[in-house]
């Protein structure tokens, strides 16, 4: 990777991209290009990484997997040589993967490489290239959470317990590293139309048997609700969100997509969980009504006199 120039005063930002290689990342690769700046797209499939660099011959690409520690230092030497030892201006974290399936039914193996993307590799990756913006005093982080980074439904539990976190870490981070003039923003998109949904539900049949107890109340399967992706919005959209976010003056705490999403972030964050619970699972075509109840339990909130008495008598074990 050849040196780019780092003539003063620079109107050009040094800016890296991961997850380049999907839609969103692609696309804000896209937007930052076209307003001038140099960008460092980074991924994990070099194939895409080349067919980016022969459409677009001014990205530099750069071959990274954020879960893999010698990848991110290999593509934080690559950033220090091509600009001169001066690092990035800008970050923006895209990288991320979706698991699908109720919380119980998702394996190990697939729950922790749902954080071990999410946040870890996130977190990894910007421990990495932080540390020459704080001694500029001067840089920007845009990690990318999700308007399920701010509630959960039914189905995409862990993903939104990822995102959860990234929000928590941001917010701890932008207060942080504010003193050393560091900017942390969030965008949270809402849903997309990228191949992220089709790939989680390719993973469904892995954990088939699993999924089994909820098929009864799970009668539209284990995909992404399907009334949410009939009004995805374009990778492009949210491309240029991303590139506000990164190039904006002054920019905001959080970017958030479209009125309706932002409409939905209220309303489901305000409401009592009773009536959230039952918009969330008739979104996502859960069935709400419970099945037979278990041996001796009535499920009503209160417990028969019989009960209480045979409990007064030692019917639970010793502790």
């Amino acid at each position: 990777m050849s040196q780019v120039s780092v003539a003063e005063p620079r109107t050009r930002l040094f800016i890296m991209v991961t997850g380049a290689t999907g839609g969103i990342g692609r696309a804000a690769v896209s937007h930052l290009v076209d307003a001038g700046h140099v960008v460092f797209a980074a991924g994990r499939r070099e194939s895409q990484l080349q067919a980016l660099a022969a459409r677009r011959p001014e990205v530099h690409t750069i071959a990274l997997d954020v879960t893999d520690r010698s990848s991110i230092d290999h593509a934080m030497d690559q950033v220090q040589a091509a600009t001169g030892g001066h690092g990035l201006d800008v970050l923006v974290n895209v990288a991320g993967m979706l698991v699908l399936g109720p919380v119980e039914a998702v394996p190990d193996e697939l729950a922790r490489r749902q954080f071990d993307v999410n946040l870890f590799g996130l977190l990894a990756v910007t421990r990495a290239f932080v540390p020459p913006m704080r001694e500029r005093r001067s840089g920007r982080i845009v990690n990318v959470s999700s308007v399920l980074g701010r509630f959960a439904l039914p189905g995409s539990g862990l993903y939104s317990a990822s995102k959860f976190a990234v929000e928590a870490v941001s917010d701890a981070l932008r207060m942080e590293l504010a003193p050393f003039g560091v900017r942390v923003v969030l965008v949270e998109p809402g849903v997309i139309a990228t191949s992220l949904y089709d790939s989680a539900a390719a993973s469904l049949p892995v954990y088939e048997e699993a999924l089994d107890p909820y098929r009864a109340t799970w009668p539209a399967g284990f995909g992404f609700p399907a009334r949410l992706m009939k009004a995805a919005a374009s990778p492009d959209s949210a491309g240029a969100l991303l590139a506000k976010a990164a190039l904006a003056r002054k920019p905001r705490d959080r970017y958030r997509s479209g009125l309706r999403n932002r409409l939905n972030i209220r309303l489901l964050t305000a409401l009592p969980a009773g009536v959230t619970d039952q918009i969330k699972t008739r979104i996502a075509g859960v069935a709400r009504s419970p099945g037979p109840a278990a041996p001796g339990w009535k499920g009503s909130g209160s417990q028969r006199a019989g009960d209480v008495e045979a409990g007064a008598q030692g019917d639970h074990p010793a502790s």
